[in-house]
């Protein structure tokens, strides 16, 4: 009875694992739910890509500054060594002052107060050299030591580029892997419905219809929006024509062009057309252009998206944006009406 018993629990705990629905394969709109969960990710891992990138640069740019103060407090303390030793070797040939040899060397009182005061001199003078002999050692001690935690720093922030890349590119690959389903699951839908449609023609005596194309862009449909006017004059319409004639231009994490762009290298792109450097990021590019608010919105202000912020878009009028958007979608004309707008700024003013 026992056994019979167990076993009928083993059958329970089986079917209790398998699955119960006829179709477990995950639906369109969950696929596109996932995707868009991803490109906020992706997006954000880009930005926080550039910015390590920036921080990379600034404390390059240190350890180079640094290493030439270092340079500088060497040599001033090499030059100090040497007038020291000078001093030093002089003193050792005349016999170092002694008020006995200033007393019986002096022609009279006068003579013996000046010899007094020069000897005094000579010992502030030597007191004096080997308290800024000190001092830059030191200097060149401290120098030294924050040039070595400087270079610590960079290389922990290397690290933390790498880590990040690593992770953007598993995040990518991810991505690909889901639109390749949704591709997939498209085109078996439309060959079935295609077969379908051909045998329901051919019992007709009708010629079969066409064959149905499927590709990635009929998973990621985007309405096309024209480029409206370039603005009359001004940077703002460099800028803008310059963002123009990248429109579809692949995405590419840490693009700056011409080739393929990100979202800030895209905007920066763009304004060094105009004459104005912005950096490598929608977060130091929010941090370096004046607020702008929505409803005075010019062409070639730049607008911002997500918290933290991870997207940056360029305004080229009737609501719309240009914008480097994410992995797989090019360089196009897009409305700013999406989630996560915290603002705009104004290159260059």
């Amino acid at each position: 009875m026992r056994r019979r018993s167990s076993a009928f629990l083993s059958l329970l705990l089986l079917a209790s694992l398998v699955p119960t629905g006829v179709d477990a394969a995950p639906s369109r709109a969950n696929l596109q739910a996932d995707i868009d969960r991803i490109e906020t990710q992706i997006s954000t891992l880009d930005e926080d890509f550039n910015d390590a990138r920036l921080k990379l640069s600034t404390a390059e740019r240190q350890i180079r500054e640094l290493g030439l103060a270092k340079q500088e407090a060497d040599r001033r303390l090499a030059e100090l060594r040497q007038t020291a030793s000078q001093r030093a070797a002089a003193s050792y040939r005349i016999g170092a002052p002694n008020m006995v040899l200033v007393l019986f060397g002096a022609e009279n009182f006068n003579d013996f107060t000046r010899r007094m005061g020069l000897s005094s001199r000579v010992g502030d003078w030597e007191s004096g050299i080997v308290t800024e002999l000190e001092i830059a050692n030191n200097r060149s001690e401290a120098k030294e030591a924050e040039l070595r935690a400087e270079r610590d720093r960079a290389k922990a922030l290397s690290t933390s580029i790498n880590t990040k890349r690593a992770q953007l590119q598993r995040r990518v690959d991810e991505h690909q892997g889901l639109i390749d389903r949704l591709v997939a699951q498209e085109r078996q839908r439309a060959q079935a419905s295609a077969a379908a449609a051909a045998r329901a023609a051919a019992r007709r005596g009708a010629p079969p219809p066409p064959p149905v194309v499927v590709d990635a862009s009929t998973v990621r449909k985007e309405p096309l929006i024209a480029p409206p006017p370039l603005p009359a004059s001004g940077n703002a319409r460099a800028a803008v024509a310059a963002g123009y004639s990248k429109i579809g231009t692949p995405y590419q994490w840490g693009g700056s062009g011409p080739g393929s762009f990100d979202c800030s290298g895209f905007t920066a792109y763009a304004w060094r057309a105009a004459g104005v450097s912005l950096p490598h990021s929608s977060r130091a590019q929010y941090a370096a252009t004046k607020r702008v608010a929505r409803g005075d919105l010019q062409p070639g202000d730049l607008v911002f998206f997500g918290s933290p912020i991870h997207h940056v878009g360029m305004y080229v009028g009737n609501g719309n944006m240009l914008d480097a958007s994410t992995y797989g979608r090019p360089v196009a004309v897009r409305s700013i009406d999406r989630r996560g707008y915290v603002g705009a700024g104004r290159p260059g003013a």
